[in-house]
């Protein structure tokens, strides 16, 4: 209770971030994520540092794609996002035609894999970002993650070690729960 109530986003990560074996436990741990159906309806793809220069490119080209008129000073904002990190684990949505697992709970699925790989991470003392985007969306970087046309980026996680000072507690709130009966 106390790691799930203790998690914090991480938006200031160092490095290193998790080595070969860490990673693999992590991946391992996030992958025995809730899965109707035993489709595993997601796939991982791991940015590690020497990757991150090629995607950020790939998110400059995009943002220049949208907006033509997106200054070099923007094209280099954007690029820099895939460095905020030493390393990222994209978490793709890859259902599987299935008669009786809808889409929905498949996409349930991969967001259940992105949170538990926060977690984990969370749990072994690196500090994570999930963060979302039109970047997943945009074709010149679906290309070059090399996505099917029915899957989707469900989060970048971006790992670490946490670097700044720790994020506030939570405030506490009220549980947006009704009862029947």
């Amino acid at each position: 209770m106390a790691a799930l109530r203790g998690r914090r986003s991480r938006p200031a990560l160092t490095g290193p971030a998790p080595d070969h074996d860490e990673l693999r436990q992590l991946l391992s741990a996030a992958c025995s994520a809730p899965d109707h159906g035993r489709l595993r309806p997601w796939r991982l793809i791991v940015v590690d540092s020497a990757a991150r220069g090629p995607l950020g490119d790939a998110f400059a080209a995009a943002h220049a794609e949208r907006d033509p008129a997106a200054s070099p000073e923007e094209l280099d904002r954007t690029r820099a996002k895939a460095m905020r990190a030493p390393m990222i684990v994209v978490v793709v949505g890859a259902p599987r035609p299935h008669p009786k697992v809808p889409l929905r709970e498949q996409q349930a699925s991969a967001a259940c894999v992105a949170y538990g790989l926060v977690l984990a991470a969370d749990a072994r003392g690196f500090g994570a970002m999930w963060r979302t985007g039109w970047f997943g969306d945009a074709p010149k970087v679906r290309a070059h993650l090399g996505l099917a046309e029915d899957e989707e980026v469900t989060g970048w996680i971006y790992l670490g070690t946490p670097a700044g000072s720790p994020p506030a507690p939570r405030t506490p709130l009220d549980l947006p729960v009704s009862y029947l009966g």
